[in-house]
């Protein structure tokens, strides 16, 4: 299945900043999770199919493989 990449500026969810990035990531167990980092205020956060992922989340799905 693609990703889709949408062309329109991405919102930092913390201070509404237009200066985020995206990156796209395929974990060891094969999950498909976004990094996002807004370069204005520093917030960063993860979400996975649309929805947000705690970092303790990311980090345990990371230290397991398929």
């Amino acid at each position: 299945m693609g990703r889709t990449v949408s062309s329109q500026p991405l919102q930092c969810t913390a201070c509404g900043a237009n200066d985020v990035i995206q990156i796209e990531l395929t974990l060891p167990d094969g999950a498909e999770v976004e990094f996002y980092s807004c370069h204005t205020c520093e917030a960063r956060w993860w979400n996975q199919d649309g929805e947000p992922l705690a970092l303790d989340t990311v980090l345990d799905m990371a230290r397991k493989s398929r």
